[in-house]
This record gives C-alpha cells, structure tokens and sequence, in this order.
C-alpha cells in the first residue's frame, strides 16, 4: 500500500472513530410497558340514614342526578336530616367545588330548598357550606360548597313552602343535577 493509501485508510478509520460516539449520542432508547389504569369517580352519591322519608332516589350511584319526593305541609319549612350522602375520593389532593348545575321542580309552590352540606363527623349547626335552589320548571341555584378528598359529607334539604298552601296540595319532586369542578369560582374581567 503507497504513502496516500496508508494515509487514506487512517484518515477513514480516524473519521469513523469520531462518527461512532457522536452517532451514539444521538440513539433513542424505546422501552416497551404495559400500564394498567383503575378509573376512579372523584365523588360518589349514596342514599343518606333517612333517604326514604324524601323518596330519594339516585340514577346510578357515579352519576349526579339525584330525584326526591318533598313532602309539601302547611308549616313554615320542612327539614329533612341526612338525606344525601356524598364521599369524596382522594384523586387529588385539592378541593372539589360541589354546585347544582341544574334542576327542575313540579308540585305546590315553594320559597326555597337549601341543600346543607356538612361532614358526617359534623353537625348542620356549623356546615362546610349551602346552596340554596329556587324550585320552579327550570330551577335556579346559587353556591357552591367546597368539599375536601378523602371525607364523606350528608346533604340536608331544609323545604320552604309558599304559605298557605291549598287544601289539597301533594307532594313535590325536585330533580337536581349536580356538577362537580376543581376549579374555584374567578371573576372575569369585562374589560
């Protein structure tokens, strides 16, 4: 081999030297898993102790539609203690904000529903927070109550009739569709 060739051959062995470790640099490794993922529902709706005194009824148990029967009488207001049970999953560890994103209404007139919501450890004397509904077709409601992982919480309904009510008058049923958000109620500027 001539003087140029020997020359040649350790230039390429020298250029390849320098190529491997910067092309080995660049080498992605790609593992392969298999990751298997439990679903879980942030909140979950049971019947409360005395669900049954209201006929309340829930649609599915994941889901947040409840429905019950207020039973309508000619005194001021209707209180009915734990009918609602709501538990908290701990999915992550800030707070939930409860709302009744929407609801309708079909019976004698009402003032109001206030949906008291406090923990089981609790009393309804100091609750976490309440939502007041104004029943009608279409109802409105105001509030939104913040309910920490991990714990479980009754929902009270004090009933407000419309006094007097006329003889006669039966029961009410009150559909109410709860939302759930992490995100805490922020006012948007208009300008």
């Amino acid at each position: 081999m001539n003087r140029i060739g020997r020359l040649a051959l350790v230039a390429g062995i020298l250029a390849i030297a320098l190529a491997v470790p910067m092309a080995a640099a660049n080498v992605i490794f790609v593992y392969q898993a298999q990751v298997t993922v439990k679903p879980v529902t942030p909140i979950v709706f049971l019947a409360g102790p005395d669900a049954s005194n209201v006929g309340l009824s829930l649609t599915n148990n994941t889901s947040p539609q409840i429905s019950l029967t207020i039973p309508i009488t000619n005194s001021s207001e209707t209180y009915v203690y734990q009918a609602l049970e709501v538990k908290v999953n701990a999915v992550w560890s800030g707070p939930w904000y409860l709302y009744v994103d929407s609801c309708s209404y079909s019976g004698p007139a009402l003032t109001s529903v206030k949906l008291i919501v406090y923990p089981i450890t609790g009393s309804p004397s100091s609750p976490t927070g309440t939502i007041t509904i104004t029943p009608s077709t279409s109802c409105t409601a105001s509030g939104t109550v913040s309910l920490t992982a991990g714990n479980t919480y009754y929902i009270d309904f004090l009933v407000e009739p419309t006094l007097p009510i006329s003889h006669g008058a039966g029961q009410g049923t009150l559909t109410i569709y709860f939302g759930l958000t992490n995100e805490s109620a922020v006012t948007v500027p208009t300008s």
